[in-house]
């Protein structure tokens, strides 16, 4: 039962930030309207698709703990990873229509109206510090939460750049200043992009878990007693501190089966306790030193 609190409280987290982040939203879409910022606007649609992004993780947790089936013997795990991908996918659309509206405000130049943009840039800040001290406890362990992280830490520095932009519009005088403003979230929002892409398509490729090395993984296995050699090693992650491995082991020829089960079973600990890996499935094949080769055997009775 125990087990099942983090992921609850977690569910709350994420609902709570898909309410936040869809009530900022419509206010600085309302702002930029009101006040003429495109910076704004930009911060409105990042903040938009976090919604939405968030929204699809927080459905992704409610498929994912579904019961394992004959047919689906992972389970529902990799929901996750798929609503991570598509979280970036989101977010690459986002970052392109948000390049041509500032490409447009570069051509038809807007007067800022500072002082709706700052007091509602303000109340945008503080709406992503929430979602980023909501998200950020889970970001590191998940890969589907640190898609929403990233969507919220974006946004919590863009959100910056708005003030900013408002103080110094209102310094200056010079309305260009949030056309650039705009470009740095768009920077910001591809930076990320390229991140979770990065990250989900390396697990959806089934490639090495990131944080292992597979030299690291292969010396921690020959390094038990009676291991003579690995070989057709591969570790991959399912989901997020979900990793599985399946390789060959070489033992001695007289070895038993039960010494054979005894190394498989130190091998399983250390890999459990070292790396994270608690699904490993390992092949026992036997070395026989003491069996004379047939070619050896020709050479003896030629001799």
């Amino acid at each position: 039962m125990g087990s099942h609190v983090p992921r609850l409280s977690l569910e709350r987290r994420l609902a709570a930030t898909v309410g936040i982040a869809a009530g900022a939203a419509l206010v600085e879409a309302f702002g930029s309207w009101w006040s003429g910022s495109l910076a704004l606007l930009s911060d409105a649609g990042h903040v938009g698709t976090d919604a939405v992004a968030i929204g699809l993780s927080l459905v992704a947790f409610r498929i994912a703990k579904r019961p394992h089936t004959p047919q689906m013997s992972f389970g529902y795990h990799r929901i996750e990873v798929l609503a991570a991908f598509a979280n970036a996918v989101l977010l690459a659309g986002i970052a392109s229509s948000l390049t041509l509206a500032a490409f447009n405000r570069l051509t038809h130049p807007q007067e800022i109206q500072e002082g709706p943009m700052f007091f509602i840039g303000a109340a945008g800040l503080a709406a992503n510090l929430i979602m980023v001290a909501l998200l950020r406890p889970s970001a590191r362990r998940n890969i589907n939460v640190r898609g929403a992280f990233l969507h919220a830490y974006a946004d919590t520095l863009g959100s910056v750049g708005v003030v900013a932009g408002a103080i110094l519009i209102s310094l200056t005088h010079i309305d260009f200043v949030d056309t650039a403003i705009a470009l740095f979230i768009i920077i910001l929002i591809g930076a990320s992009t390229t991140r979770l892409l990065r990250d989900s398509v390396r697990i959806i490729l089934e490639g090495f878990p990131a944080d292992l090395q597979p030299q690291a993984v292969a010396d921690a296995i020959l390094a038990v007693p009676g291991v003579r050699g690995v070989h057709d090693l591969h570790v991959w992650t399912v989901t997020s501190d979900l990793y599985a491995l399946t390789g060959h082991l070489s033992v001695a020829g007289d070895a038993t089966v039960q010494q054979a089960a005894r190394i498989v079973d130190a091998i399983q600990e250390r890999l459990r306790e070292r790396f994270g890996i608690a699904h490993s499935t390992l092949q026992v094949d036997s070395l026989q030193d003491e069996i004379i080769r047939p070619a050896d055997v020709t050479r003896r009775d030629r001799a």
